[in-house]
């Protein structure tokens, strides 16, 4: 075993370290389109404030545990 930890594909960790210098948790949804925006090390459910929601006046869209 080489020690070293599995590592994720280049674009997926810049993405994560933008999201997590933004102030976001970034976890990607397994189930669909969205990553969480809430504060990292959260508690509770993943949520996306951003992308699924079904009305402009929706406070958020996706949610995923």
């Amino acid at each position: 075993m080489s020690g070293r930890k599995p590592t994720l594909p280049v674009d997926e960790e810049k993405s994560l370290a933008a999201g997590r210098a933004a102030g976001y948790c970034w976890k990607r949804n397994p189930d669909g389109p969205g990553r969480c925006t809430r504060p990292p090390n959260h508690g509770g459910e993943h949520v996306d404030h951003y992308n699924g929601r079904l009305r402009r006046t929706d406070t958020y869209g996706y949610t995923w545990s």
